[in-house]
């Protein structure tokens, strides 16, 4: 049976790089009923595209490196590893998305595309959701530094052997998109490769 769930009140918070709401609601509780109002406030996130790069003629992942706000005073070195990744814009689709990045951020043409799945990043406190893909570049035409100044994005972008990507799990490999890709890749790589062979 499906769960009900009332917004009682919903007030902006904040209105910057990020949006902030804070919502008092009520939900019906497991046991019966109605449980206590709550109030809670959410990160409104957007819908993000994130896609992990394969080269399926080298074995390689392609990454980008760049500094991220989240990761600083909690790691030994905020430049994280990172699939390639970016918001839906009006009137944007998914796919779009996944290419329009892998160029902004890579320079790097996708030749192919497979969704892997979607999913919510922390849906503790925040709205984002994502969809994740797994795009088929040529990682000998993937170096330098890219992103838009505007944004300000200072991007580096890293081929790694697979192996070596994988071995980066959990360490500099450490945020949601690219720990789910890495170990989709590491169990869909056989089949990946005789698609794109």
């Amino acid at each position: 049976m499906k769960k009900r769930y009332q917004i009682l009140n919903m007030r902006e918070v904040w209105k910057g790089f990020l949006k902030v709401r804070s919502f008092h609601f009520q939900h019906e509780c497991f046991s019966g009923g109605w449980c206590a109002e709550v109030e809670r406030e959410r990160v409104e996130g957007k819908h993000a595209v994130s896609v992990l790069l394969y080269d399926p003629d080298e074995d390689a992942v392609v990454l980008i490196e760049q500094f991220r706000i989240g990761a600083m005073g909690h790691a030994d070195d905020p430049w994280l590893l990172e699939t390639v990744g970016g918001y839906m814009e009006d009137g944007e689709d998914a796919e779009q998305v996944a290419r329009r990045e892998t160029l902004e951020e890579t320079g790097c043409e996708l030749l192919d595309l497979t969704f892997i799945g979607g999913f919510f990043t922390t849906p503790g406190w925040c709205g984002e959701r994502i969809s994740l893909y797994c795009g088929r570049v040529d990682s000998r035409r993937a170096e330098g530094v890219h992103g838009l100044d505007h944004e300000g994005e200072d991007i580096l972008v890293r081929v790694l052997p697979r192996e070596e990507a994988l071995a980066e799990l959990f360490r500099r490999a450490n945020s949601t998109s690219i720990v789910v890709g890495l170990q989709w890749l590491a169990q869909h790589r056989q089949e990946l490769r005789r698609r794109w062979l």
